[in-house]
């Protein structure tokens, strides 16, 4: 396996890796108009020495309404926007085809849990389709909470919010490893589970 380097990017790698974000998206049909949330985004991108191989997007809620919040029918909308900038949406995970299987998309979600988790963000929500949230809380010990109805844009995707004290909680208690390598950048005094020595 290569060397692969994830980290928060800006100029020329931050436009690198949305140039990856949009080229993933439209390969895999998957609906994209992302652009006009770029002044609100955090961008955090993989690199295997100077090509990007893969991003991910964090969306704040200003000055326009994530995705998750305005394209999605939520259950509780108000209680979610009234988070402010406690909640922001990991709103894209793209990697390219032959980087796949690396874990490059599971160490850019890390990069931008920690980044978040710093930052003072409680919930992490996201757009994604019913099986794969059942994977991610059954197999990688996630919390995935379903927080409005299923259809977005056409697709078969539901709303979701990672609460990040329960992410901490159950991923502590499941696999104490998975949960040390995860939140190795967040700042300890901030997690709601303490990592094993």
């Amino acid at each position: 396996m290569t060397d692969i380097q994830t980290r928060l990017v800006e100029g020329e790698e931050r436009e690198a890796a949305l140039i990856v974000e949009r080229a993933v998206f439209l390969d895999e049909g998957f609906p994209y108009d992302y652009e006009k949330y770029n002044a609100q985004c955090r961008v955090f991108g993989a690199f295997d020495g100077q090509k990007c191989v893969g991003a991910v997007r964090m969306v704040q809620q200003a000055p326009l309404i994530p995705p998750v919040l305005e394209d999605c029918e939520i259950w509780d909308l108000t209680s979610w926007q009234d988070m402010g900038g406690r909640f922001e949406e990991l709103a894209t995970q793209a990697v390219l085809r032959e980087y796949r299987k690396l874990m490059v998309g599971l160490d850019l979600v890390r990069a931008a849990y920690a980044d978040a988790r710093n930052r003072g963000v409680q919930v992490m929500a996201l757009i994604l389709e019913p099986e794969r949230a059942q994977f991610l809380n059954d197999t990688v010990h996630f919390a995935c909470r379903q927080i409005g109805e299923i259809g977005y844009k056409g697709w078969e995707c539901a709303p979701y919010a990672h609460v990040l004290d329960e992410v901490e909680r159950k991923l502590a208690s499941a696999d104490p490893e998975l949960y040390a390598w995860f939140t190795e950048c967040v700042d300890p005094s901030l997690l709601a589970a303490p990592r094993e020595s």
